[in-house]
């Protein structure tokens, strides 16, 4: 157990953003730390990141869960390595990106676009351009894909990001931050009173369009060789989900349980 009010909490968009703004984060000796702020965060990272082992996404931080000291009081978190090379890597947000190269934030320049697929043709012309990577169409589609998968209502382009080099070179991100996955806000918007089929009719995704399947069918159709594929199962969920019991309740449990398995029949697609 690490006790984190001794150490520095991060702030700002100078570092890896959490999920809805609202999760506390600290970092030490190459790892990072985070602390559920609005309900099991900790449980959707660990949860999505050990079943993205199962994808073919090529990339990706895997999250363990960490009970956190925080003034004398046990809370839930979990914890990350680094996966930038200290004093040499530096995280460039999709925003920051726009302001620096188009005088304007990406949320504010795709609004002179109307339909999803021209916004993400846009962004992803944009950010090639910037960074002279070649493949950003295809790793937005896997990201867009997991939280698709998932219900990952939170990506917005603070947290779409690729990696500055020390050369001056980029190169993609390790899909993170998957924390607001799995309807894990109950504090604001999906209490667990909430059964999971009005909380699948409330969420909302980003940044493109308000629709998770309209971003999934325009990256589809922009960028077709770039298939999402997956090999878990429901059992493989279960699986980590045993390690909570006696950690978050039962109720929480049982939510993601049935939300895992309706997404996987509803992508069957998707699966192996």
């Amino acid at each position: 157990m690490v006790e984190v009010e001794d150490l520095e909490k991060i702030t700002g968009e100078t570092e890896i953003a959490s999920s809805k703004g609202n999760q506390n984060k600290w970092y030490l000796n190459g790892r990072w730390y985070k602390e559920d702020g609005l309900g099991y965060e900790a449980l959707a990272e660990v949860l999505v990141s050990r079943l993205l082992i199962k994808t073919n996404v090529r990339q990706s931080i895997v999250y363990r869960y960490e009970p956190l000291l925080r003034g004398g009081k046990v809370v839930h978190g979990c914890v990350s390595e680094n996966f930038m090379e200290p004093d040499d890597d530096k995280l460039i947000s999709v925003e920051r990106l726009f302001q620096a190269c188009e005088g304007e934030g990406a949320a504010k320049a795709i609004l002179a676009y109307e339909e999803p697929i021209d916004k993400i043709r846009y962004v992803v012309q944009t950010v090639e351009k910037a960074t002279g990577l070649v493949n950003f169409g295809q790793y937005l589609r896997e990201i867009l894909s997991v939280d698709a998968l998932f219900f990952n209502e939170d990506r917005h382009f603070h947290n779409l990001a690729v990696i500055r080099k020390k050369d001056g070179s980029y190169r993609e991100c390790p899909v993170f931050d998957n924390g607001a996955a799995l309807f894990s806000d109950m504090k604001k918007d999906y209490p667990i009173s909430m059964t999971e089929e009005e909380c699948r009719k409330k969420i909302r995704s980003k940044p493109f369009s308000r629709d998770f399947d309209e971003q999934l069918d325009a990256c589809e159709m922009l960028f077709p060789a770039a298939r999402f594929r997956a090999a878990f199962t429901v059992e493989d969920a279960m699986n980590v989900l045993s390690e909570f019991r006696g950690i978050y309740d039962e109720a929480i449990l049982r939510r993601v349980e049935d939300t895992i398995r309706m997404q996987i029949r509803k992508y069957s697609y998707m699966f192996s």
